[in-house]
């Protein structure tokens, strides 16, 4: 650009008039605000130096979802959101008012990491884990703690979190996850310093129409012990993973379409058999009118109910679900 008149002078000079006539933006705001630019953001991302971080993040979602479909008796399906790198003041910021902190350390990993469920999602998972409906309980915006139900329920999720973690990174590096400490307030974790880069792991999870989330937030310099083994891909895997069919989403989405026939068994009646051959059109067997109904999915005990009517129509009220054969 040097040597080239970019503007004419009575260009020049339009322009400022029109910036004192208040016609055109000065770029400076009213009160002298300013925005600070960052070169460092320019910088590649932190992730970059570590890329087998994503091949063992996307078989930590496989082997999460196994892991918490057997917990829930498959009504949980599990997702993965891309790692990102953010700042652990941002991420502190972001927790929601309730919610359970999980410390973990996870050798030859440096220092600890921490696994943060909702207090949210922790009670529509209860729901879930009893056979309830999700979507958590009416009161819950008014809640200072967690009840003892989803602390368990917390304790039941990490424990299958840390099993899928080992699990699914056993091929890069041999994890020996284990649970440090419990907590509900944040400062209490002493965690480290607000602009320490943190990387977070995002694991959404849906059951039907309810969706909630469980993210595993790590210091990245907790990977500096592991960085070779971090920095180097394994392309057979990648290859595999390229080729292996996607139908078993696509096959647990159609299940839920398929009709099964569900009956009721009202009431049993013991008869000899001399009774049974003496049956006629029009004999009567006198059944009682039950308060207890078990409930049949393809002729296997399902759930028990109550017997009554709604809308005029005879029904049956679901109590819970009938474990005994489980």
């Amino acid at each position: 650009m040097a040597g080239k008149e970019v503007l004419s002078d009575s260009e020049l000079e339009a322009l400022m008039e029109t910036v004192a006539e208040g016609e055109a933006e000065s770029g400076v705001g009213a009160q002298g605000a300013y925005r600070l630019f960052d070169f460092s953001a320019q910088r590649q991302s932190p992730l970059e130096d570590y890329p087998a971080l994503h091949q063992v993040h996307e078989k930590l979602v496989s082997q999460l979802a196994v892991e918490l479909k057997s917990l829930f008796r498959g009504a949980l399906e599990v997702e993965g959101v891309e790692p990102e790198v953010v700042k652990l003041g941002d991420a502190q910021a972001a927790f929601p008012e309730l919610v359970a902190l999980n410390l973990i350390q996870s050798a030859p990993m440096m220092g600890n990491s921490l696994i943060f469920v909702a207090g949210d999602t922790l009670s529509s998972l209860v729901n879930l884990y009893f056979g309830g409906p999700t979507g958590g309980t009416a009161f819950k915006s008014a809640r200072a703690s967690l009840t003892p139900t989803e602390r368990r329920v917390n304790d039941l999720v990490v424990e299958r979190f840390l099993v899928s973690l080992a699990m699914a990174w056993r091929e890069t590096v041999k994890l020996t996850p284990e649970s440090v400490k419990f907590e509900t307030n944040p400062d209490f974790l002493h965690l480290g310093a607000g602009s320490s880069q943190q990387v977070v792991f995002h694991y959404v999870l849906r059951s039907h129409d309810w969706e909630g989330s469980l993210k595993w937030l790590v210091p990245i310099k907790a990977f500096e012990p592991i960085k070779v083994q971090l920095g180097q891909v394994k392309a057979e895997a990648a290859d595999a993973r390229q080729e292996q069919p996607k139908w078993e989403s696509h096959l647990r989405k159609e299940l839920l379409t398929v009709d099964v026939e569900v009956s009721g068994q009202i009431e049993c009646h013991a008869m000899n058999l001399a009774q049974l051959l003496s049956l006629r059109q029009g004999s009567i067997i006198p059944l009682e009118s039950p308060t207890e109904v078990m409930l049949l999915v393809e002729g296997e005990p399902f759930c028990n109910g109550e017997y009554g009517a709604m809308s005029g129509k005879k029904s049956v009220k679901i109590k819970g679900l009938a474990r005994g054969g489980e």
